[in-house]
């Protein structure tokens, strides 16, 4: 497996993917929207076998790297990302990993095995839904 930086031509498979953090009220999955977030060098997949098995989508805003997106068909890739993003993140002198997840998506217990210590949950935060702030000090 190798984690890559995605092009326009991983697209229309990126979104096929992306389709699984989807919900009734809002798609992480439109081509158009993810499009220019990998024009913007933001958005990284993980392939094996010719396919994208897992991405994760990062905005780093000076000393803060936010995860946008992070979605994977196979396991363990999703701490192979993890670790990518924190390598990343300590070339970049980026102090702190921290994403947003919807409580729907039951991912506490991966983000603790991630290291991630903090965790809030902020009721009806986005489009009515609870969800759940994760952060990571990057050492």
């Amino acid at each position: 497996m190798e984690i890559v930086k995605a092009t326009k031509s991983h697209a229309i498979e990126l979104s096929a993917l992306l389709k699984g953090l989807d919900t009734e009220e809002y798609s992480f999955s439109k081509v158009e929207k993810i499009t220019p977030l990998i024009e913007e060098g933001n958005y990284y997949i993980a392939i094996d076998e010719g396919k994208i098995v897992g991405a994760i989508g990062l905005l780093i805003v000076e000393e803060s790297c936010e995860i946008d997106a992070l979605i994977t068909s196979k396991k363990g890739v999703g701490k192979a990302l993890i670790d990518f993003t924190v390598e990343l993140c300590k070339n970049e002198h980026v102090k702190k990993l921290w994403c947003w997840s919807l409580k729907r998506y039951n991912a506490i217990g991966f983000y603790d095995k991630m290291g991630f210590k903090e965790q809030f949950l902020l009721e009806k935060h986005w489009c009515g839904e609870d969800c759940y702030i994760f952060g990571r000090v990057i050492e």
